[in-house]
């Protein structure tokens, strides 16, 4: 799964990198990323934009967020299908974190990042909801595959990594399901720095290594 991420760029560099036309936020707040903060998303509808939006689909009954969406499945359960035929979305980091059990109880936690790049590309999907004011707002999940070889040794899912090269075929709302699910399956040539975490959960990680 992934459950945080870590996006710290210049706002004009994701613009750029991501050739965006519409923004609705000027600047937004660095650093680590949880489930139900709003995040910095990239959308295609009528034109390249930047977004803010939720992280998590809302369920009934006040149960959890839906965070993830596990690649294998998203075409056919009902929750994602519709987003991932029409409204497909890219969410910028610099890294991701994962935890490794080691032992029962214990979790360490991993930084993830490309080897050679800053800033990259993980592939979801989003959809609009109604808030608590009646506003109209934008939520997203992230897609899950099987782990790549590099990580499998920490976690047995990763995050899509949608290669720059893709970047517009993933929004295009007009690609093909057979091109999407291309993307989805074939995409694991990837380098990564890893650096391993101990330390309490949100303060003062002390780096012990990177491999």
């Amino acid at each position: 799964m992934c459950g945080r991420f870590q996006l710290d760029s210049d706002i004009r560099e994701i613009i750029e990198t991501y050739k965006i036309v519409e923004k609705d936020i000027d600047e937004y707040d660095r650093g680590d990323f949880y489930p139900s903060q709003n995040a910095p998303i990239v959308v295609q509808d009528k034109k390249r934009a930047l977004r803010l939006a939720k992280w998590g689909f809302d369920l009934k009954d006040n149960k959890p967020l839906v965070i993830n969406a596990r690649a294998e499945s998203i075409m056919n359960k009902p929750m994602f299908k519709n987003s991932i035929y029409s409204a497909r979305c890219i969410i910028p980091v610099n890294l991701f974190y994962e935890w490794k059990d080691e032992g029962r109880i214990k979790k360490v936690k991993h930084g993830i990042r490309l080897k050679k790049k800053n800033l990259f590309s993980l592939g979801g999907i989003y959809k609009m909801y109604i808030d608590e004011n009646l506003n109209k707002r934008l939520a997203f999940t992230i897609i899950t595959t099987e782990a790549d070889e590099a990580i499998r040794d920490i976690h047995s899912r990763m995050p899509l990594i949608i290669k720059d090269s893709l970047v517009d075929c993933w929004l295009n709302s007009n690609t093909s399901i057979k091109a999407i699910e291309e993307i989805i399956y074939s995409n694991r040539s990837n380098e990564f720095v890893i650096e391993r975490y101990e330390g309490d959960s949100t303060n003062g990680y002390e780096q012990l290594k990177m491999f």
